[in-house]
């Protein structure tokens, strides 16, 4: 199929007439399939619902997404922009779960946008350290990065997954120094995130700040959430060393609670594989729960700029152990 036709097809899914697909509009996406082999590692007596996964399983991991992207170019500097994505499932098929909706401004003063948005929070450091992210080794709710597990409205947007709705964000221009900030200006809202970035040559730091404010009031009304992070990379050759330290207070229900989650990373390249060994700790600060350990290694193998194959095994302490194998495919139009 070439490109005319799957910009056609895609739109038509989409319910969106073909002649809205301007020449400043590309589609793009990932298709990734595993094939997981996992050991549940609870202890006896833990209930069904806690339990880690067991047995072998074909998934995505949440990899597979399809988007379409526009921009405008408005003059002196000055563009219009726009995006929609959804997660697809390579896996079962279908899909069309919202992603990332946004639209906003770009040019010399940064860039400014509105919508369902990726959260500083989530992508200063975070995923953007993990090369396993949206696989089976992944290190976000598996022990060495913050997720579903430590989020109290179970969705991981206040963590290390899923995206923050009804935001506006504002990312200051490229430079050694950057920040971002966004901000949920609804009624029963005030969640705030931000960030500040330094990057110059082999080293990279940062830190990073989110506050729910009065997202959480759907759950409890004197619920309370906020996290800080720190971090930062540094890169010397074919190495790469990464760390992140988060710290977060939860106050859910009358119980307040403290967790901390470390995360560590090493990435070597060689040719056109990329080696990379993790680990990770999560302290839950609850009398009597011991903490999650998280480790994982594996290879990636680049076949072509969007072409890979994958695999690895991860440890997550007393949950489950994986052993596992893909291949993940990039497109664009």
């Amino acid at each position: 199929m070439n490109k005319k036709l799957l910009a056609v097809a895609v739109s038509a899914a989409l319910v969106v007439p073909a002649a809205a697909m301007a020449a400043d509009a590309f589609v793009y996406g990932h298709a990734q399939v595993e094939v997981a082999s996992y050991s549940d590692e609870t202890p006896s007596g833990t209930p069904l619902a806690s339990q880690g996964k067991d047995g072998v399983a074909l998934e995505d991991n949440a990899r597979g997404r399809l988007g379409v992207k526009a921009s405008e170019d408005l003059g002196n500097g000055l563009k219009a922009i726009a995006q929609f994505e959804w997660r697809m499932k390579t896996d079962e098929g279908g899909g069309f779960t919202p992603r990332v909706s946004q639209v906003g401004l770009t040019g010399g003063f940064g860039t400014f946008v509105m919508g369902n948005l990726k959260s500083p929070y989530k992508y200063t450091g975070g995923v953007k350290y993990d090369p396993f992210v949206a696989t089976a080794l992944q290190a976000r709710s598996n022990g060495g990065m913050s997720g579903k597990n430590l989020d109290p409205t179970g969705t991981g947007a206040l963590g290390h997954h899923s995206f923050v709705s009804d935001l506006v964000a504002y990312a200051s221009p490229k430079g050694p120094f950057t920040a971002s900030i966004g901000y949920g200006p609804s009624e029963d809202d005030g969640l705030v995130v931000v960030d500040f970035k330094y990057s110059q040559g082999a080293i990279e730091a940062f830190v990073a700040y989110l506050d729910a404010g009065d997202r959480l009031v759907v759950i409890g009304p004197n619920d309370e959430y906020s996290a800080a992070k720190v971090g930062g990379q540094w890169k010397s050759g074919s190495h790469k060393i990464s760390a992140q330290y988060e710290m977060i207070e939860r106050d859910v229900g009358g119980a307040a609670t403290d967790p901390t989650v470390l995360f560590l990373g090493y990435q070597m390249k060689m040719g056109k594989n990329t080696f990379a060994l993790q680990y990770g700790d999560t302290d839950y600060d609850v009398s009597g729960m011991d903490n999650t350990t998280y480790m994982a290694l594996g290879v990636i193998h680049k076949m072509s700029k969007t072409t890979r194959v994958f695999g690895g095994y991860r440890d997550t302490s007393d949950v489950e152990s994986v052993v596992t194998v893909g291949l993940r495919k990039d497109f664009k139009s």
